[in-house]
Parts: C-alpha cells; sequence; structure tokens
C-alpha cells in the first residue's frame, strides 16, 4: 500500500529551525520559528507556571480522562478574562489542543452547517490555510497589508469585506497580525464589526498573540466589540504564547450567540466534532492555566510575567529600527515600531532572503517574515550590516 510514497517538502518555517541548528557558523541568528525568547535567545518557563506546576503535580491524585469540553474551569476561566463577564454568559466552548486544534474544530463545525467558504485577509499564517481546508472549507483570501506601504489596505480590505453575506466566514487575527505585524485600530474594528451586522457574515476571530499588543485588556477590545455587534462569533485561542505552553498544546474554541442556550448546544457539537478527531484535549496545559487563573497570587504574577514579555518585544522593535537608522536602512525597517507582536515582514526579495541565510547565517522565510524576539543587543547590528549589504 505505501510503496512508492515519496517524501514531502519539509515545512518552509519549521525547516528553518532544522537548518539553522544545523549551521556550524557562530554568530547566526534564527529569525524564524514563532516563539517569544527573551535576552539570552531562550524561551523561558514563566515563574507563574512553575508555581502552578507545582500545586498540579502535588494535587493530582488520578490520570484518569478529562471531559471532553477540557479540563474543568478552563473554559470559563478563558471566556470571563477575553470576552467580560456580561458577554461570557453568552458565550461557550471547549478546550482544544492548541490554537491550531480550535481552528480545525471551528472549520469543522463550520462544515457541518454548511458553510462552504472562508474569506481572509492576504497574507495571513501559512497553517490557516491547511487547517481550515482540510477541514472541508474552500479558503478564499482578501486584500489586506500593503507591502508597499508596509500598513494595512483597509480600503481595499473593506470593499470586500462589504460584499460578504450570510453564508460566508471573515477569518480575523484578533491582534499581533502574523505574519506583518499589522493590526486594525479599533476603529477599524468597529467598521467591520458594523458591516458584519449588516450583512450577516459570521466572523472568525483567531486570537493567538493575547496580551502582546497592548495588553491582556487593550487586547480584549477588538473581540468585545465584534460580540457586541454580531449574532454569531466564532474566537479560536491559544495559550502557546502569552502562558508560554507551545509544547503543551493547550487553546480554546469558543462560540458567542445571543441566546446562551444556543452557545451551549453548539459547545456539544464542537465536543461531537472533537470525539470523532482526538476526543480529550491534553489535560496538563488545561490544569497548568486553571490553576493560574484562579489563584490570585499567580494570576497577577502572571500578568506582570506577560507584561514584561510584551515590553520586550516593544523594546527590540525599537532597537532594530534605531539600529538601522544608524546603518544608513531606517528608510527600509523605521515601519517596525508601528506594529505589534513577534512579526514583521523585512521587504526582501526571495534572493535577497536566501543570500541573508545562505551568505550571512540569518534565518527568515523567503517571504521575509521575521520574528522579532530573535533580535537583541548581540546581533542587531550584525543583521542591519547584512541586510544592507544584501539590498
Amino acid at each position: 500500500m505505501f510503496e512508492g510514497t515519496d517524501p514531502l517538502p519539509t515545512d518552509p518555517i519549521l525547516g528553518l529551525s532544522i537548518a539553522m541548528k544545523a549551521d556550524p557558523r557562530p554568530g547566526k541568528i534564527d529569525l524564524g520559528v514563532g516563539v517569544y525568547k527573551d535576552a539570552n535567545g531562550t524561551t523561558p518557563i514563566m515563574a507563574a507556571v512553575r508555581s502552578a506546576e507545582r500545586h498540579v503535580f502535588e494535587a493530582q491524585t488520578t490520570k484518569a480522562y478529562t471531559p471532553m469540553a477540557g479540563f474543568p474551569g478552563f473554559v470559563d476561566e478563558i471566556k470571563t478574562m477575553l470576552f467580560g463577564e456580561e458577554i461570557a454568559e453568552r458565550t461557550d466552548g471547549i478546550q482544544a489542543p492548541g490554537g491550531c486544534g480550535a481552528l480545525r474544530i471551528g472549520g469543522e463545525l463550520l462544515a457541518s452547517r454548511g458553510a462552504k467558504r472562508i474569506v481572509v485577509g492576504s497574507p495571513t499564517w501559512a497553517n490557516h490555510i491547511p487547517l481550515l481546508s482540510s477541514a472541508g472549507l474552500t479558503v478564499e483570501t482578501i486584500p489586506y497589508y500593503d507591502s508597499q506601504s508596509r500598513t494595512i489596505d483597509f480600503d481595499a480590505f473593506i470593499g470586500e469585506v462589504k460584499k460578504l453575506g450570510p453564508a460566508d466566514t471573515l477569518l480575523l487575527h484578533g491582534a499581533c497580525h502574523n505574519p506583518t505585524g499589522a493590526d486594525l485600530s479599533i476603529e477599524q474594528w468597529k467598521v467591520v464589526a458594523d458591516i458584519a451586522a449588516e450583512r450577516g457574515f459570521l466572523p472568525f476571530i483567531d486570537t493567538a498573540y493575547h496580551g502582546f499588543a497592548g495588553g491582556l485588556d487593550v487586547d480584549s477590545e477588538p473581540v468585545r466589540i465584534m460580540a457586541g455587534a454580531v449574532d454569531e462569533l466564532l474566537v479560536s485561542y491559544s495559550c502557546s504564547k502569552n502562558f508560554g505552553l507551545y509544547r503543551e498544546r493547550t487553546g480554546g474554541l469558543f462560540v458567542t450567540t445571543r441566546q446562551p442556550a444556543l452557545a451551549k448546544a453548539l459547545a456539544t457539537h464542537m465536543m461531537s466534532i472533537a470525539r470523532g478527531n482526538y476526543s480529550m484535549p491534553p489535560a496538563y496545559g488545561g490544569a497548568i492555566v486553571t490553576t493560574i487563573m484562579q489563584s490570585p497570587e499567580l494570576r497577577t504574577a502572571w500578568r506582570d510575567e506577560l507584561e514584561a514579555m510584551r515590553l520586550d518585544v516593544v523594546g527590540k522593535r525599537a532597537l532594530l529600527a534605531k539600529t538601522a537608522e544608524r546603518h544608513g536602512v531606517g528608510n527600509s525597517l523605521g515601519f517596525i515600531p508601528s506594529q505589534n507582536g513577534m512579526f514583521s515582514l523585512v521587504p526582501v526579495s526571495k534572493a535577497q532572503a536566501t543570500a541573508l541565510r545562505e551568505d550571512h547565517g540569518i534565518y527568515m522565510t523567503l517571504a521575509g517574515r521575521v520574528n522579532i524576539c530573535g533580535f537583541s543587543a548581540d546581533n542587531v547590528d550584525k543583521f542591519c550590516e547584512a541586510y544592507k549589504a544584501v539590498l
């Protein structure tokens, strides 16, 4: 049955990490895979997470299955934090294996209710398209980011949004747009929400970096604006970045409706879909998050740590722009501080991105996506020198 099967190409993002690790050159720079890195280039375990882990280890008395909806308390804690208490009353959901699992279950839920098409601004996170298309949806792109001005082309984007109707779903990035770092403003979110209410399409907000743009409260606003405007809303959520639980695969899928009973009914359909995929989500990450959220001390410590991480990314953006200006390439990278989160698109051609990797040991995608967390005071000058050399 399997004879003659050829290997598939390496994932373009994960493959960068493999190639970088195999590169023997000193001073190589990893700007590829999207994980937070501190000043030492490591992805640390948050202190609040470590404390919660100890509590979970000491408190657990069994390894029996947890419910299909997830670790008890996880859904309630995340939805209250994200939506606020009032909207949370008409919101329900399930814990999922990371944001990827939430997106996939969301796609299958849409397909099971008769949806055929989901629309997303271009460019988008590379894994959005295979996750949603494999769920049975046709993924179509509309304009979002103008690579020349390095800003959102809101007129083009909203012109296409106005064409959507009740049979359509619009996928939106909640904060820290991946790969561009260019987020809708609050006023722009209100415009999209008003159009969604008028046209009747379903917004699906992917919330993968909650807390990394303007902070937890600020980053909740787009979700709350949309939930207040439309009759139905889907939200996928990832705890990978803001809790640092990358390998624990911890996330959730949430649905908000006007009637709480409908949200609860839809959650049962999510669980049914999950049953046909993985049955129950991993309990460990859900237990860590719930422990933190239900402890006033740990919750405060976690919020403080997350805010420090957010400010670190903001500082690295400023450092890159300032260094680029000093090296005479500030006109190419001066937009970096105006964007949010871990990612931005550096203006390079595929040939230039290849030259940066092969000639200088600097690893980024061929589209120029860089993880801002990969920059530090120790390597930013080397990057700017190499960048100037390949222009």
